[in-house]
């Protein structure tokens, strides 16, 4: 994939993701107010049931296509195939079990929800290899166009009209499946993806191969990820378990969305690179350094002014979810600092690696939420972000020691970002303390938070301009190299 490609892939999903980032934050806001905290408990516990298999429902199919270095009609007919016959099977299962997860949650009403929500299997599973290849054609603004119609027209307006029409969970359930199945819909009409019918053998043995281990790592990945919900779940109920899940998505869907727009268009340009481990090395640290610092700054802001947050949000009612936002948001860079070197280990295939790390990671969180379950909702929390911090030290191992990156270049940037961080959160929290002292209302406590959170962030840009441009990786990215003396220019004019 060539700079260009990457300049305007970025600029693509960046634009896609500001989009939807602010109409999700529209519809958090509005479905907060129309919904009780137990439908989205709810609609937590049918995720978390479904997403016991729904990673081995797609096979690893986009990856495969992605990572791929070369890829033929009979193997985009294989992966389809696979896909949707496994998700199909695996959507009987669910059915079938569907009265287990209801007892093991103690909510009898989460059967029928299952009986629905699982068809969003096949409808993802659909959808999912002509979606690959549009990102490993490039074709960022084609799928960027995809997730914003998708999401506003599909989850938007479906959601919106059936929560005001009384509907509860089920409103949910019905956004969540019209979007899946708009976007499959969408994918289709704008990859024309090449078939050639039937599958040959080896084509899915291929898919099964290397898709079956995709799947399982991300089988773990998702058990790691909701340890706290299952035992939220299971012993305190639906509502805290709807704050939990509310918390999860005000700390970090800002961060997620930011992330993952340069995610989708960097994995394809890192698998394109796989052969050339220096070039590897350099994308790694400069995507590193773009995550931490982007994950950073958006979290060390909304954990200073989390109640201020909770309050703007999801409003009076949902008052206990402030400190959860508080402490998880503090976890949220070492989840996507993890997200990056977990892209890069994918992209030079070096998944055994990757599984190993991920299950002896598991067990470690499980004993951390065990050990602090007796002190409350908040210790489980904070076992959680200790368990990412954990996670995150070991990725960077894993790809320091893979790539040959210098492991004290790795450990300055990251005491970089750290001690900015640092100096945004105080800056945050000593505006809301102000804020608070001097009896303003929320409108003018936000705005002063914001304002601080822009001047620390910006401070923080200033000073890592003229240390950046003596940071190797960045020196041999022409692109970036040229827009950062521009940028310095303009913010301190000539310099030697």
């Amino acid at each position: 994939m060539k700079a260009n490609q990457i300049i305007r892939g970025l600029g693509w999903t960046t634009s896609a993701t500001a989009v939807n980032v602010l109409a999700q934050l529209v519809l958090v806001a509005v479905l907060a107010r129309q919904l009780e905290p137990a439908a989205f408990g709810l609609m937590l516990m049918a995720n978390v049931a479904l997403r016991f298999v729904s990673f081995f429902a797609q096979m690893g199919t986009t990856q495969t296509l992605i990572q791929r270095q070369h890829v033929d009609a009979r193997l985009v007919t294989a992966a389809l195939v696979v896909s949707l016959g496994v998700s199909l099977l695996l959507y009987a299962v669910v059915a079938a079990a569907a009265p287990l997860f209801a007892a093991y949650f103690r909510t009898p009403e989460l059967t029928s929800v299952l009986w629905v929500y699982g068809l969003s299997l096949p409808l993802s599973a659909l959808g999912a290899p002509p979606l690959a290849l549009l990102r490993r054609g490039a074709s960022f603004r084609a799928v960027s166009a995809i997730e914003v119609t998708s999401y506003v027209l599909g989850f938007g307006l479906t959601g919106v009209a059936l929560a005001f029409a009384g509907f509860g969970v089920w409103s949910l359930v019905a956004a969540t499946l019209v979007q899946q199945a708009l976007a499959a819909i969408l994918a289709f009409a704008a990859a024309r993806c090449p078939l050639a019918w039937p599958p040959d053998r080896a084509s899915l043995r291929t898919v099964f191969g290397t898709g079956a281990r995709y799947s399982t790592i991300g089988f773990l990945e998702f058990l790691w990820a909701n340890v706290e919900s299952l035992a939220v779940g299971r012993w305190l109920g639906a509502t805290p378990v709807g704050l939990l899940s509310r918390a999860q998505l005000l700390a970090n869907l800002p961060v997620e969305q930011a992330v993952g727009a340069v995610n989708k268009v960097l994995f394809p340009a890192l698998s394109a690179m796989q052969r050339d481990r220096a070039r590897m090395a350099d994308g790694f640290l400069v995507l590193l350094l773009a995550s931490a610092a982007l994950s950073t700054a958006l979290a060390a802001s909304i954990s200073a002014a989390a109640v201020d947050v909770v309050a703007l949000m999801l409003g009076p009612r949902w008052v206990d979810a402030a400190p959860l936002v508080a402490l998880l948001a503090i976890g949220t860079p070492a989840m996507f600092v993890y997200t990056v070197c977990g892209m890069t280990l994918d992209s030079l295939a070096e998944l055994d690696a990757k599984l190993k790390l991920q299950f002896g990671l598991l067990w470690v969180k499980v004993a951390l939420v065990a050990a602090l379950w007796s002190a409350g909702l908040q210790a489980v929390v904070l076992a959680v972000v200790l368990a990412e911090y954990l996670r995150t030290a070991g990725g960077l191992w894993l790809v320091v020691r893979t790539l040959q990156v210098p492991a004290a270049t790795v450990v300055r940037l990251v005491g970089a970002v750290a001690a900015a961080g640092i100096a945004i959160y105080f800056a945050v929290w000593g505006a809301d303390r102000v804020g608070f002292a001097l009896g303003w209302p929320l409108a003018a406590r936000l705005g002063v938070e914001v304002g601080a959170a822009a001047g620390a962030i910006s401070l923080c840009a200033a000073l890592a301009l003229r240390v950046a441009p003596g940071f190797p990786p960045l020196a041999r990215f022409d692109t970036l190299r040229d827009w950062q003396l521009r940028a310095q220019r303009r913010l301190f004019g000539s310099m030697p």
